[in-house]
């Protein structure tokens, strides 16, 4: 059977208005770029082939050539909505699916309302209409907007990791739904049997790929296992304990995709800490986000447990203990809106 490729990229919305705490705006790009990776990831479970677009994107007519030019059967782009004048947050919120006009306008529709009517699970959400500029895509094309960054709670919620993994699920149900595809649960049974290594081209590279992006790990996202990739998944390994010598295996994906947080010592570049530091971010304690758990990030976790409370989840050698992660890793709440 012929491989249903998905072009995937991610929009740049600009910046939020000033948060509180952290005093400082916070950059769409980084969630956009975070959930489009996640759908890579889960389309490329689900048996899709992805043809990723690396940066976020500043003209859609690049993006629509790139589709026709590998013959994509549709296209969807993550991106946020904006309202206002962006010098202080208001109340539109909602997340919308946007779908293109033109020449296949009524089938981008029908994949639109597949997308929003899984969405609608995790948030209310409704479909509606992109510009002009998508009227040359030879297939449906789709924007999925996942929330507002003019609306404070949207804006945080939209930076932690866990809401960009379920957005991305979400929508990869409504995808598989429209092509017919089977929706394959993300767990680590899913990725057991994978394996990768120099020379190996394909799905499950990209899917490793992906996976090192999603960490930090600058590597083109082109199914190819070169050198780049390779050195990569070394150095991933060698951060999270593991042996990498003979390629990436199953148990090696499985903690590129984070399943589940444990205890990460201090000063250590464990997988868990950029995950950790986007959870404070997304709560408004300003963190690094450099990928190594320092004292300044081991500082914020300890504001963050002071400030909820939870004084006794701080690990005595100055690492970030399991019952730290796990109360991080609550989706949502964080420092209050003060104006």
């Amino acid at each position: 059977m012929k491989d249903v490729i998905i072009t995937v990229a991610s929009a740049d919305a600009g910046l939020t208005p000033p948060m509180p705490f952290v005093g400082k705006r916070l950059d769409s790009r980084e969630c956009n770029t975070l959930a489009k990776l996640a759908l890579e990831t889960a389309l490329i479970r689900c048996g899709f082939d992805v043809s990723d677009r690396r940066l976020p994107l500043s003209d859609m007519q690049e993006l629509v050539y790139q589709a026709n030019r590998v013959q994509a059967s549709g296209i969807a782009v993550v991106s946020c909505g904006a309202f206002g004048s962006r010098k202080s947050f208001n109340d539109v919120h909602g997340g919308t699916v946007r779908y293109a006009v033109g020449r296949h306008g009524a089938k981008s529709r029908e994949l639109a309302e597949d997308i929003c009517a899984k969405l609608d699970n995790i948030k209310p959400c409704q479909t509606g209409m992109c510009n002009h500029e998508w009227n040359g895509a030879v297939c449906p094309a789709v924007v999925i907007e996942t929330g507002y960054i003019t609306d404070f709670d949207e804006a945080k919620l939209m930076h932690d990791p866990d809401y960009a993994r379920n957005v991305a699920e979400y929508a990869t149900m409504g995808i598989c739904e429209y092509f017919g595809m089977p929706y394959i649960p993300h767990s680590p049974t899913a990725y057991k049997d994978m394996h990768a290594n120099i020379g190996m081209r394909g799905k499950r590279v990209k899917l490793i790929q992906a996976a090192l992006c999603a960490n930090g790990y600058a590597v083109d996202i082109d199914g190819v296992y070169g050198k780049n990739t390779d050195v990569a998944a070394k150095e991933f390994a060698i951060n999270n304990g593991h042996d990498c010598a003979d390629g990436v295996t199953g148990d090696l994906l499985c903690d590129m995709l984070f399943f589940p947080p444990r205890y990460t010592p201090p000063m250590s570049k464990h997988c868990g800490v950029p995950y950790i530091q986007r959870k404070l971010t997304s709560k408004l304690y300003d963190a690094p986000q450099n990928g190594m758990a320092d004292q300044a990030t081991v500082a914020a976790v300890n504001e963050f447990l002071t400030e909820t409370e939870n004084a006794d989840a701080v690990d005595a050698d100055g690492g970030i203990s399991r019952r730290a992660m796990q109360l991080l890793s609550e989706m949502g709440g964080g420092r209050p809106r003060l104006f």
